[in-house]
């Protein structure tokens, strides 16, 4: 009797260790802080469904959050990686990519993402937030930005609010009308075109890009890695911004000071802008709060643009920056697989489209949903699929400071233009170059 019960204590000890040694545990770094308000509160109880979905369909892999500030996801990867701290799944940001690709700090994901099938890969490759996050990480959404616009101030004015700029002659045109002396004073009330040229990289991204694409210039050389904005297109896209502010007159000076926030999202709730450029999805709830549209926050099929309503950016390419959070796994996970099988989970189309901080669909076939075949989302598609990212520089930052700091010194103090964007651009490259 003694034998048979230490020999079922000796099986049921090896069963107990085979359990354990098959139970894997992966990690998933976010920056979602419950007591930062709603919005987090929202998107972590997202994380919490995905995670019990998960642990639910694969039994023998457990999942626990680790949460890290939102600007300091990207840089406590590549720190931690020098040290040797291992993460497994990671959100990460396309900006610092440059950073990455040199540090190596993120797997590159592409022997996964070969299994997947044509239809799959077509799902996600259609938008340029794909060719931004890949190899390094996968788009959990979209975010781009166009010009939102008064309609009823198009039709005080004597514009047809369906028939918005195609160019920017009829941009400058169409400003000009829109900027108003309301009560007589002299001085303006409503300006016809908001822009933001404060010290941020907003500036770079939302003002001064789309402009320098325009005109068939680049920010930076992929292949020199040197910084190019001081070009003849670059020249011109400074020329015109600043004709905005100074010729015209349809941008306030007070673009310069200021957040980005401030000058583009309150002003134009405030009433100060008839037109605002490089307006955020992000900021598509205010204007349904506002009255300005009705059932496109959250989107249905019946949505309206009341008031207020968009248009992609009437530049050539109609191209605005884009981009996305990401996800990722860090290179020195112990559970690369396993990680890999969470994201998988996690960019099914039925849970992305519940992802709170998504943003605009980054599957196209969610956009096959009568919610976004709405007038107003059609024009959302639009500038997400024509959008750009920033170039994939190590020293992406300091490009962004650069320009925002170049273009300051232009508008604020009049430099002149070649000159002004040579000095910035020749001391960008002096420390950079080649990096």
């Amino acid at each position: 009797m003694r034998k048979l019960l230490l020999v079922g204590l000796f099986l049921l000890g090896c069963y107990l260790m085979s359990v354990a040694h098959a139970q894997v545990t992966i990690r998933v770094a976010h920056f979602y802080d419950p007591a930062a308000g709603p919005a987090h509160q929202m998107n972590l109880k997202w994380l919490e469904k995905v995670k019990e979905g998960f642990e639910k369909a694969n039994p023998g892999i457990k999942v626990e959050f680790e949460w890290i500030k939102w600007d300091e996801l990207d840089l406590k990867s590549l720190r931690d990686f020098r040290a040797g701290i291992s993460h497994d799944v990671i959100y990460s940001s396309p900006q610092y990519y440059g950073l990455h690709s040199v540090a190596k700090d993120l797997l590159d994901l592409s022997p996964y993402i070969e299994k997947w099938s044509k239809e799959t890969l077509e799902d996600f490759t259609w938008s340029p937030v794909w060719t931004s996050a890949f190899p390094w990480g996968i788009p959990l959404g979209i975010h781009t930005r166009t010009i939102v616009y008064r309609r009823d101030l198009y039709e005080k004015v004597g514009l047809d609010p369906n028939k918005t700029p195609e160019n920017l002659e009829e941009l400058v045109e169409y400003s000009k009308k829109l900027t108003q002396d309301t009560d007589g004073d002299g001085k303006t009330d409503i300006y016809g075109l908001g822009m933001y040229f404060g010290p941020s990289r907003a500036t770079i991204e939302l003002y001064f890009a789309p402009y320098l694409w325009h005109f068939d210039g680049e920010l930076w050389d992929k292949e020199t890695k040197k910084a190019t904005f001081a070009s003849e297109a670059g020249i011109k896209a400074a020329q015109f911004l600043f004709d905005l502010i100074y010729t015209h007159k349809v941008t306030p000076e007070w673009s310069m000071s200021g957040t980005y926030d401030d000058v583009i999202l309150l002003s134009f709730l405030g009433e100060k802008l008839a037109q605002a450029e490089g307006y955020g999805s992000y900021w598509i709830g205010p204007l349904e709060e506002k009255g300005w549209i009705k059932g496109l926050f959250p989107p249905t099929p019946e949505g309206q643009a009341l008031i207020a309503d968009v248009y992609p950016t009437p530049t050539k390419y109609k191209a605005q920056f884009t981009n996305a959070w990401n996800i990722s796994i860090h290179a020195l996970s112990e559970h690369p697989d396993e990680s890999f099988k969470f994201i998988e989970y996690m960019i099914q189309p039925e849970l992305l489209y519940e992802y709170p901080d998504a943003g605009l669909p980054v599957r196209l076939s969610l956009w096959d949903r009568p919610e976004f075949k709405t007038p107003f989302y059609q024009k959302w598609q639009i500038a997400a699929r024509n959008g750009r990212p920033m170039p994939p520089t190590a020293h992406y930052g300091d490009l962004a400071d650069t320009v925002a700091a170049c273009l300051q010194e232009i508008f604020a103090a009049k430099a002149p233009i070649p000159e002004t964007l040579k000095k910035f651009e020749d001391e960008y490259n002096s420390k950079f170059a080649g990096e």
